[in-house]
């Protein structure tokens, strides 16, 4: 479950901010429930097996693995776009086989691969598609088309335009405000973003997680990308071949604590370097002696470093913004009377904010830096201090020590949702 509110030490799920900034996303009741189902197709091939998985209302769940494991089938299945063959499907406590299956679908927001608009109508009226079939008036349609063009990011001067007409970026927004526009409680998104490039990508993920935030819809994605997954997923489902759940989870405990060898092998080598991402870098014992403003003496500076033990000194200019690094060599051959301000500087690289970014951004941001220290800043961008790697490496320890995982002394006991293995066989390939 998404946690209430951010523990010490504990942030995004990307490579800089809190998913509690981001997201926001209260932890609700189930709404969807998979009870032993089983989708079994002719000749044998099972593609999902006695799958049981419980959906909380408001959040992200991520089913993610490779290609014939079973994801996109049970998306599919939810809306009844594919029949299980056995067990039971409960939405909101109401079983999906005693629904109509286009009354059903009308009330679920459905998003799939390239938008999958309609060519022959305008973006207005591919947005407005299901309140049409709901009996809405033409104007009341559009009407809420643009209020949802606005929702998602697209200029309204786009509604008289046809798909044709936008990137691919644009048709995939439409593809989700056609979703939202019936104002479904449970939005189905299979692989929305597969067709874009990696920035557009990028853009979308952070679209979601911003319409997530604030909408609190309750939001299956089907996805092939662990990133992805780890980025907008407020659980996530690991498939292996064969239809069953390897390892359900939060994206912190699931690359903090792998189930298994499988699930370890496709979060992929370097998931501690991702798991920074959920450490917040307000965690960070940052360094204050060592910032000295340009207009302070050049011996004064060199002092300074001197008894800061340090080689560097960080240069701040007006308004406490940072200007660059001045070594106490320079500082010392410089002639009596001058500033610090104008020592030759070496380039800061980038910043971290001390109160919304990760340790992956703050990590980042000291490889990058030509000094091998980072520069934390509050939200003007002005200096708190510096860090370094071994200031990183104290905060990432005392992360680790004030947040166990499942399985350790103090952490939380296996089993659904914290890591538990449903099946340790690996099964055999089946349609996807």
């Amino acid at each position: 479950m998404l946690r209430g509110g951010m523990r010490p030490g504990v942030a995004g799920t990307d490579q800089r901010k809190s998913p509690i900034l981001r997201r926001g996303t209260p932890e609700g009741h189930v709404l969807i429930t998979f009870e032993s189902v089983t989708k079994r197709y002719p000749g044998g091939t099972v593609a999902v097996d006695s799958l049981d998985l419980e959906v909380p209302g408001g959040q992200t769940m991520v089913l993610v693995g490779p290609s014939g494991c079973g994801k996109t089938t049970t998306l599919r299945m939810i809306n009844r776009l594919i029949e299980p063959t056995s067990g039971r499907i409960l939405l909101d406590g109401q079983d999906i086989m005693q629904s109509n299956p286009s009354t059903l679908r009308r009330g679920i927001g459905y998003v799939i691969q390239q938008a999958g608009l309609f060519p022959h109508r305008t973006i207005e009226d591919n947005i407005g598609t299901v309140p049409l079939l709901n009996g809405w008036g033409r104007g009341k349609a559009r009407a809420r088309a643009r209020e949802l063009m606005t929702l998602v990011g697209l200029e309204e001067d786009l509604a008289r335009r046809y798909p044709y007409q936008l990137s691919g970026g644009q048709q995939q927004r439409v593809g989700v405000a056609r979703a939202l526009a019936a104002d479904p409680p449970v939005l189905l998104m299979d692989e929305p973003f597969s067709a874009v490039d990696p920035i557009v990508r990028a853009t979308l993920q952070d679209e979601l997680l911003r319409l997530q935030a604030e909408l609190h819809k309750t939001v299956v994605l089907v996805t092939h990308d662990v990133e992805e997954a780890i980025k907008v997923g407020d659980q996530v489902a690991i498939f292996r071949p064969g239809g069953k759940i390897a390892q359900l989870d939060t994206p912190e405990r699931l690359l903090a604590a792998p189930a298994d060898g499988y699930v370890e092998n496709f979060l992929g080598f370097d998931r501690g370097i991702r798991r920074l991402s959920f450490l917040a870098a307000s965690g960070l014992s940052l360094d204050d002696q060592a910032v000295v403003g340009e207009d302070t003496s050049a011996s004064m500076a060199a002092d300074t470093a001197r008894r800061a033990g340090d080689e560097y000194v960080l240069v701040t200019g007006p308004g406490q913004q940072p200007r660059g690094w001045a070594t106490a060599s320079d500082l010392e051959t410089m002639p009596s009377g001058a500033r610090t301000g104008q020592a030759p500087l070496e380039p800061y690289g980038h910043t971290f904010d001390v109160r919304t970014d990760s340790l992956r951004a703050a990590l980042d941001a000291t490889v990058l830096s030509p000094t091998g220290r980072a520069v934390g800043v509050d939200d003007g961008g002005q200096v708190v201090g510096v860090t370094s790697y071994e200031r990183l490496r104290a905060a990432i320890h005392a992360a680790e020590q004030a947040v166990p995982v499942p399985g350790t002394p103090g952490g939380a006991p296996a089993g659904p949702g914290d890591g538990q293995v449903r099946d340790p066989a690996p099964e055999a390939a089946a349609e996807s």
